[in-house]
C-alpha cells in the first residue's frame, strides 16, 4: 500500500513516526518548504536569541528515511482523487492509495493600501531571519494583532532591539481566545512594565511610509510592520479537487475528508468547527490520519484546550472553558493573578494564571471535577 503525505510540519512529523510504527508500508513525502519538520512556536525565540538556528534547519526526516521513506521536493498545484494522483508544479505526477493532507497555513495578510511602509510577518525560519536582517536598521517595529505569536514576538523583538515595542489589537483587550478581560488587563499591565505599550480597540487601516494609521484616525509612527493577523490553510489544490471545505479541509472523527482514501489534519483541517492552529490539535489529528490510512481505527480525542504563553518573561497559561462558566473564583497579588471557572453544579471547566503556571498542573488534572478553592493558593 501506498501512502502519500503532503507536508512537512509537525503534522507531517507525527503521521511519519505512526506510520512507521508499522512494517511493509510504501511511504512518500511531498514537502515544499525547504527545511522542516520544525517547532514554528520556537521561532520567536530564535529572533530574540534564545535558540540557534540550527534548532530548524536540523535533519529530521533521515531516521524516517533509513526505514524506507522517499521524500520529493515540490509544490502541489493540482488533486485528482478519482485517479489518485497529484500533479507537482514542476510536472511530476504521484499516486497514491491513501493521502494525508498535512499541507499548513500560510499568515494572514492584510489587504489595505500601503505607501511604501516594509510589512513583513512570521511563519517560517526563512521569515524569522529576514525579521532578524531588518531589525538590524529599523528603529520603530510594531506588531499588528495581540493574539500569542503576536505578543512572542513583540516580547522577542524588544529583547532583542533592547527597545519598546508598540502592538496593535482590534478587539478591547488582548489575547481575546484565550484571557477574559480581567486576565487580560492584568497581563497587560506586566507587559506595559517590561516596555510592551498596547493600542486596543482600533485597526490599521493603512500603512504610510512612516506610519501605521488607525481606522480611529491615529498616526503609529513606524518603519517596520510585522503582521500576525492569524493563519490561511494552505489547501487551494484540495478545494479545486472538490474536497469539502469550510475555513479548512472538513474532517471526520476518523479524520477523513469528503474523498475516498484521504486524509487531513493540522492547520489544513478542520474538525467539528475546529481548526484552532495549535500543537495539541494538530498532533491529535495526525496520529489518527496515519492509523486510519495504515488500516488501522483510531478516533479523534482532543484534550482541554490550552495555551501555554510567555513574553518578556512573563507566564501565562489558559485552561480548558472560560467562556460559559456561571461563577468566577480569582486571587490577585502585584506579579500573579489565578482565576477558576466553575459550573452551575460546582465542576471546574477552566482555569487561567498570569505571572506563574505554578498551579497549572494540578488545575489540569481537576478539570471536570469538583472545584478545589486550594487551587488559588499562592
Amino acid at each position: 500500500m501506498k501512502i502519500v503525505i503532503i507536508g512537512n510540519g509537525i503534522s507531517a512529523e507525527r503521521a511519519l513516526t505512526e506510520l512507521f510504527k508499522s512494517d511493509g508500508l510504501d511511504v512518500t513525502l511531498i514537502k515544499g518548504e525547504e527545511y522542516g519538520p520544525y517547532p514554528r512556536p520556537r521561532l520567536p525565540e530564535f529572533i530574540k536569541g534564545a535558540v540557534d538556528v540550527s534548532l530548524f534547519k536540523k535533519d529530521k526526516l533521515s531516521p524516517f528515511i533509513l526505514k524506507g521513506l522517499k521524500v520529493v521536493r515540490g509544490a502541489v498545484i493540482s488533486l485528482d482523487t478519482k485517479e489518485k494522483t497529484i500533479i507537482l508544479k514542476d510536472g511530476d505526477e504521484i499516486s497514491y492509495d491513501k493521502l494525508i493532507i498535512t499541507s499548513g497555513a500560510d499568515s494572514n495578510r492584510l489587504t489595505i493600501a500601503n505607501d511604501g511602509l516594509d510589512v513583513l510577518s512570521l511563519r517560517t525560519i526563512a521569515d524569522a531571519e529576514r525579521i532578524i536582517a531588518e531589525l538590524e536598521r529599523k528603529k520603530r517595529p510594531v506588531v499588528i494583532g495581540a493574539g500569542l505569536l503576536g505578543l512572542e514576538l513583540a516580547a522577542a523583538i524588544s529583547i532583542r532591539t533592547g527597545g519598546g515595542v508598540s502592538v496593535i489589537e482590534g478587539a478591547d483587550h488582548i489575547l481575546p481566545k484565550q484571557l477574559d478581560e480581567k486576565a487580560s488587563l492584568f497581563f497587560e499591565k506586566l507587559l506595559k512594565e517590561k516596555g510592551i505599550s498596547i493600542i486596543k480597540g482600533s485597526y490599521p487601516k493603512c500603512y504610510e511610509k512612516d506610519a501605521v494609521v488607525l481606522s480611529d484616525g491615529r498616526r503609529i509612527p513606524s518603519d517596520l510592520a510585522l503582521e500576525s493577523v492569524g493563519i490561511r490553510p494552505s489547501i487551494e489544490f484540495a478545494a479545486n479537487a472538490g474536497l469539502d471545505i469550510a475555513r479548512a479541509i472538513k474532517i471526520n472523527s476518523r479524520a477523513e475528508t469528503s474523498a475516498k482514501d484521504v486524509y487531513a489534519a493540522g492547520d489544513a483541517s478542520e474538525y467539528d468547527k475546529l481548526s484552532p492552529g495549535l500543537v495539541y490539535y494538530a498532533l491529535e489529528t495526525a496520529r489518527v490520519a496515519a492509523i486510519n490510512a495504515k488500516g488501522g481505527d483510531a478516533v479523534i480525542s482532543l484534550s482541554s484546550p490550552s495555551a501555554s504563553i510567555e513574553a518578556c518573561g512573563i507566564a501565562a497559561y489558559s485552561l480548558g472553558d472560560i467562556k460559559n462558566a456561571a461563577r468566577v473564583e480569582s486571587k490577585e497579588s502585584r506579579e500573579r493573578y489565578e482565576a477558576l471557572y466553575i459550573s452551575e453544579d460546582g465542576i471546574l471547566l477552566g482555569a487561567i494564571a498570569v505571572g506563574s503556571r505554578a498551579n497549572m498542573m494540578r488545575a489540569q488534572k481537576n478539570i471536570g471535577e469538583p472545584v478545589d478553592l486550594s487551587l488559588l493558593d499562592f
